[in-house]
């Protein structure tokens, strides 16, 4: 292409705009995408069609520009992409552990909410009204809750909580139906 000739006939506007693009954004790629950006130049030669090989350069032109920002973006923080990912995912999953563990104590708090009622209120003991309010609708009602307030600032351990409490309900559903079989 840089005798403006392609397999002996001319190069059209439409590629040569194509490759120049192409030629700028491996300029402008940082050293992390130039190799990808080299490999699109050079598969342009095999595009058929001239306004075809336009338009997959304009797409790869964007595709390298979007690739090159994040990179730059994870420079700028100090981190690579790999690093930004991996403590990513180390956060998520302490924050669904810390969910489910919060969850756990909600409800070990719950049976002793029971044990306290027994022992303030004997008449209550074996209520199965307090049973059902200690232990099911005190607890799910404050999994709801605490997964809507903590959803959008600290979705992992909202994530926990929904989980928890999920369990549960399946749990006393299951608990419910083969009682009642």
């Amino acid at each position: 292409m840089a005798g403006q000739f392609l397999d002996g006939a001319p190069v059209s506007r439409p590629r040569q705009l194509a490759a120049f693009l192409l030629r700028v954004a491996l300029r402008l790629a940082p050293r992390q995408s130039r190799a990808w950006a080299a490999a699109m130049l050079r598969e342009l030669d095999f595009i058929d069609g001239e306004w075809t090989a336009l338009l997959w350069a304009l797409g790869s032109t964007v595709a390298i520009l979007r690739h090159s920002a994040g990179v730059a973006w994870a420079w700028l923080k100090g981190k690579s992409k790999e690093e930004i990912g991996m403590k990513n995912a180390g956060k998520k999953a302490l924050g669904v552990t810390l969910g489910i563990v919060s969850a756990l104590m909600l409800v070990g708090c719950a049976f002793a909410v029971l044990r306290i009622i027994g022992l303030l209120f004997p008449s209550l003991d074996h209520s199965p009204w307090a049973y059902w309010i200690a232990v099911l609708a005190l607890p799910e009602a404050a999994f709801v809750a605490a997964t809507i307030l903590l959803w959008r600032k600290r979705g992992p351990i909202a994530a926990g909580i929904l989980a928890t409490g999920l369990v549960m309900a399946l749990h006393i559903g299951v608990h419910l139906a083969m009682r009642h079989l």
